[in-house]
């Protein structure tokens, strides 16, 4: 009975997932059909000043909720020499406070004031209509909508099955890890393997808000997501030049460096930090995403200023034999 009980828990988990990643990919291709044009001239023209390409990144990659597609957009125009690195690495920082928006928007399914997931019903009922309309916008927008209700009606699934996981011992080792490197190697292998950040860091807020995990293991997991994010932008850039390769190289050095710089605080105040997300109100559902976005915003803060030192270490990266894509490639 009970592994009866497991399996049917874990297929809904696995089908609460693929309508929620089904619905984040309807919703970014449309948007990108949409507008793709208008954030492709937004990127390409706001990397004049660092404070602009950091809210244009954020801007765009906010609104399509794919930092791999931004990336990729990004690595284009470099590959083409539209752009150099310098004015692209902004972005790239704004484009990870960006993609935090989906974990902000699932954290409010866990208020009791704001059903999210009957508004996600009327928006997929909405956006199923409308997909049908001759005129091919409305059909674009109705897939977008349809996508963003979807995304909320995967998360009451996921929310539906996941409350008895926590029984089970090899779940919770692999969620509530006492080692906080081993969350975080955790976190990079489930991302790396899903190839969608925004999905992850929403199933960990489902988990937190189930009890399933608490906020410490949830900050682990996520600063792990975080490098796992980049994985994907890796793998599309081996085709590319050796500059498109420097975007996907600098977007995982990004996060790297802030796991670097706030794993050792974390670990020696992990209540003190918990305490202080908790007091900026809400459920932990929203003390997750809090962490989420405040963690790329401060990592951005700090690196801003040091743009082009972060470029030569890119370079220096690229040139070592890890990224030498071609000859690992030849050699396959």
């Amino acid at each position: 009975m009970l592994i009866k009980s497991f399996i049917e828990n874990l297929l809904l988990a696995v089908g609460g997932i693929t309508v929620f990643l089904y619905g984040l990919k309807l919703m970014s291709e449309n948007v990108q059909t949409l507008a793709g044009g208008k954030m492709k001239k937004l990127l390409s023209s706001a990397t004049g000043s660092r404070v602009k390409g950091v809210a244009a990144g954020a801007a765009v990659t906010a609104v399509i909720q794919s930092s791999t597609a931004t990336s990729i957009m990004l690595a284009g125009f470099v590959n083409t020499g539209v752009i150099d690195l310098v004015r692209v690495v902004p972005v790239i920082m704004g484009a990870n406070i960006g993609t935090t928006v989906t974990a902000q928007l699932v954290s409010l399914s866990g208020s009791a004031l704001f059903d999210v997931t009957a508004i996600g019903s009327l928006a997929a009922f909405a956006g199923f209509l409308a997909t049908f309309s001759s005129r091919r916008a409305f059909s674009v927008a109705g897939g977008v909508t349809l996508g963003f209700g979807l995304i909320f009606i995967g998360l009451e699934i996921m929310n539906e099955s996941v409350y008895s996981f926590g029984n089970y011992a090899f779940f919770r080792r692999m969620f509530t890890a006492s080692n906080p490197f081993i969350l975080m190697l955790n976190g990079f292998l489930i991302t790396g393997i899903v190839q969608s950040a925004s999905a992850v860091s929403s199933v960990m807020i489902v988990l937190a808000g189930s009890g399933v995990i608490n906020f410490e293991s949830s900050a682990y997991l996520i600063l792990g997501t975080n490098i796992g994010a980049g994985m994907a932008t890796l793998f599309v850039s081996a085709s590319m030049g050796a500059e498109a390769k420097k975007v996907a190289i600098a977007n995982v050095a990004f996060n790297v460096i802030g796991m670097m710089i706030t794993i050792a605080p974390l670990m020696l105040f992990e209540k003190p930090t918990a305490a202080f997300f908790a007091s900026l109100g809400g459920g932990i559902e929203r003390q997750v995403a809090n962490f989420h976005s405040l963690f790329n915003v401060a990592v951005t803060l700090v690196l801003l200023p040091f743009v082009k030192p972060f470029v030569k270490l890119v370079d220096k990266l690229c040139n070592a034999k890890l990224f030498r894509w071609k000859r690992a490639i030849k050699a396959a």
